[in-house]
């Protein structure tokens, strides 16, 4: 006598706040991505609250276009952390992904507070449905600064590189999963954009550039010792005591 087996039918009931964040979870799914509460859901991280004109309302705008097209969205400045000029940036943007995760975002934007972008920014990289990506960064004097990212070709699609510039870089948050008992950026001192990307592929992520896009960042790029803006340790300690040596 054959055996029946038993069949165990599990249901799932699923509300959406409006029509258009329904289709977004249905595109989704049929995508075969995987699942998530809030498909899409990002928190853009501004890197402290020194904004060139223009930038903030440019990354504002570009927040609710995502958020207007369905998609859970939260642009927060970040404290700024540093003693000297960018000594600090590792620990803000440390604190900004374990943010992320802990509220549960699919993906975090880190921003520069120099960069311009058009409204439909974000949207288009998170349709590229890749793990760490980049607009091509431009610079408002035109010149490329040393960089190849200025110097890639154009309207290309998605290229995989080895590295690129942070100044406005998408992640999915699960990107830090193995680092959310530790911190993973470095302070700009001594760990540079190759260090951190070498590290990201030591666990198995390499970031791309949509070619496609572009974003026009209003600053040249800055270096921790471009200007002698660290002191020797007795200088520190005498700042610490109110200028007394």
């Amino acid at each position: 006598m054959e055996t029946q087996k038993s069949k165990v039918t599990y249901n799932e009931h699923r509300w959406f706040n409006s029509e258009i964040e329904k289709a977004v979870w249905e595109a989704r799914e049929k995508l075969a991505l995987a699942r998530h509460v809030a498909p899409y859901s990002t928190f853009v991280a501004a890197m402290g609250n020194h904004w060139r004109e223009g930038c903030y309302d440019a990354v504002k705008a570009m927040c609710k276009r995502t958020w207007d097209a369905g998609y859970i969205v939260t642009m927060s400045e970040q404290q700024d952390r540093c003693f000297q000029p960018y000594d600090g940036l590792g620990v803000m943007r440390n604190l900004a992904y374990m943010r992320a995760i802990s509220e549960g975002y699919e993906y975090i934007l880190y921003v520069d507070n120099d960069v311009k972008p058009e409204p439909e920014t974000l949207l288009k990289l998170l349709r590229r449905h890749v793990s760490i990506i980049s607009p091509v960064i431009l610079f408002a004097d035109g010149l490329d600064h040393g960089l190849t990212m200025p110097k890639m070709p154009r309207m290309r699609g998605l290229a995989v590189v080895k590295s690129c510039v942070l100044s406005f870089l998408l992640f999915k948050t699960s990107v830090f999963f193995p680092w959310s008992a530790t911190s993973f950026w470095d302070n700009p001192l001594g760990a540079d954009e190759d260090y951190h990307f070498r590290r990201l592929a030591m666990a198995g992520h390499f970031p791309f550039v949509d070619t496609d896009i572009s974003v026009m960042t209003m600053d040249a790029p800055h270096f921790p010792l471009d200007k002698a803006v660290y002191r020797t340790t007795a200088d520190l300690d005498a700042l610490r005591n109110g200028g007394q040596s």
